[in-house]
């Protein structure tokens, strides 16, 4: 690794670690470090033409894709909250990042159905309760062999036990087994649920 390299390693690094104290001080939800690394690995592997974020959230997930990206990968991300997509924003200027990220505010729902440009890869970290609709708009955007990635399908365990599930999470349990069963029996989809962070489904389009 040349010496510019490693500068920029270690830039990347240092904005990386900002970004996640910052957002468990604010309690804002962002993937975990492991699960940045996965997707450094499967995008530096995939070398995708358009990435697709669902949930920019304060950018920290967009961050660990760009740095993974070649030459003049296009990401867009969506994001409807105005506070998280303005500080988003504002790291994704620290890095120097503008010009490859392409932002858009607003509701995902609302803005997938103008996006006309085909995906190899697709990460869906937005409402929860979204899931399902959201994997039925893409599904036209995204190429054979694209890959669709969905975070928190798990759901901190709970979409695995067996038994009593507290009252107010029922609701999302049941969203995310349906989104996981819906991925396994999908006949365009070849999917897998992984260990990763709050549990990562894998999803390929046949």
């Amino acid at each position: 690794m040349n010496s510019e390299n490693f500068s920029q390693k270690v830039q990347w690094d240092e904005c990386l670690n900002k970004i996640k104290i910052k957002a468990e001080r604010d309690y804002t939800p962002i993937i975990s470090p492991e699960l940045g690394q996965f997707l450094q690995v499967l995008v530096r592997a995939k070398r995708p033409e358009r990435i697709l974020e669902i949930g920019t959230a304060v950018g920290y997930s967009t961050i660990w894709l760009a740095r993974a990206v070649h030459g003049n990968t296009e990401i867009v991300t969506i994001e409807r909250d105005e506070d998280m997509y303005l500080e988003a924003e504002k790291n994704f200027e620290t890095l120097g990042l503008k010009d490859r990220i392409n932002q858009k505010f607003g509701d995902a729902l609302e803005i997938l159905p103008s996006l006309k440009e085909k995906y190899d890869l697709v990460f869906i970290d937005g409402a929860k309760g979204q899931y399902l609709n959201y994997l039925e708009m893409i599904m036209d955007l995204v190429p054979e062999g694209g890959i669709i990635l969905a975070d928190n399908v798990l759901y901190h365990g709970h979409v695995q036990k067996e038994g009593h599930i507290p009252h107010k999470r029922r609701t999302m349990v049941r969203v995310l087994q349906e989104y996981i069963r819906v991925i396994t029996e999908h006949p365009l989809l070849e999917s897998i649920v992984l260990p990763v962070g709050d549990g990562l489904a894998l999803s390929v389009r046949k």
